[in-house]
């Protein structure tokens, strides 16, 4: 038990290290590639009818930090989450964001199903796949599917009773607005939408659970989009015989903050 935990505490100590090494590389990158910056900041409820079904609702509003912190969008959610097992749960939900500047608004409803593996007695690796569906006003595509892939440490850190963790969400998109697409002679050969891999986000994360009841998580966000695994007629980012790119990469970093409550409606021992 001794050796068991040392190995944690060894462990905890060079997560930490990690998370640092890792929110420096990542910020000085976008500082110096003078990417976009974002601000999100959201405020989560989650109501807990049962020990394995929850109610949530979230809130978010997005700003750019580089465009006298513009408003623009913000997003409501409401979900419902059922844990199957220990390890298994299911998430169902709907989604409105809101674009200020447009006046408009585009919606969507999604399902997740995510599967958790305890490594080592350190850490948690959850993996989670998610479809969603988009409304007519949402012309990059229709539906996309999400693999998400977090990894967390079991037990917190003493300091702030910190959790750390690190995400990646994979994006698949279907539908949308037809694409032109051009051979290498600038001439025009197909017109569909651009189904494929196109978008990645990375999430840094830390969570400190401040009382029973509320939560404070901080985390810096990094989104790149690219052509992954995809043939060249189903490319975004398409430069036109023109010069004119057609649906160009969304490439930015987002420092954000989520404040949660959490209520539980059952009786605990």
């Amino acid at each position: 038990m001794i050796v068991n935990q040392n190995n944690i505490q060894h462990m905890q100590k060079l997560t930490r290290k990690l998370i640092a090494a890792l929110i420096f590389l990542f910020v000085s990158n976008s500082i110096n590639a003078q990417s976009e910056i974002k601000n999100w900041n959201a405020a989560l409820l989650n109501l807990s009818v049962t020990k394995k079904f929850d109610v949530r609702f979230s809130h978010l509003r997005s700003y750019e930090i580089n465009n006298k912190y513009n408003n623009n969008f913000n997003q409501s959610s409401v979900s419902l989450n059922y844990n199957i097992t220990s390890r298994i749960s299911v998430l169902a939900g709907g989604m409105i964001t809101e674009f200020p500047s447009a006046a408009s608004q585009t919606q969507r409803v999604y399902v997740r199903a995510t599967y958790k593996l305890p490594v080592a007695k350190i850490v948690n690796w959850s993996n989670s796949i998610q479809a969603e569906v988009y409304s007519k006003q949402e012309d990059r595509y229709n539906k996309r599917f999400v693999y998400i892939s977090r990894i967390a440490l079991q037990k917190r850190i003493s300091i702030l009773n910190l959790q750390p963790s690190v995400t990646y969400w994979l994006y698949y998109n279907n539908g949308g607005d037809a694409v032109q697409y051009y051979d290498a002679d600038g001439n025009k050969t197909v017109k569909q939408s651009a189904d494929g891999i196109h978008r990645g986000r990375l999430y840094l994360n830390l969570n400190s659970k401040i009382t029973k009841n509320l939560s404070l998580t901080v985390y810096y966000m990094m989104q790149r989009e690219f052509n992954f695994l995809t043939d060249q007629y189903h490319y975004i980012n398409i430069k036109r015989p023109s010069g004119r790119i057609t649906r160009p990469f969304d490439n930015y970093n987002v420092i954000g903050a989520t404040i949660s409550f959490d209520f539980n409606f059952f009786k605990t021992k």
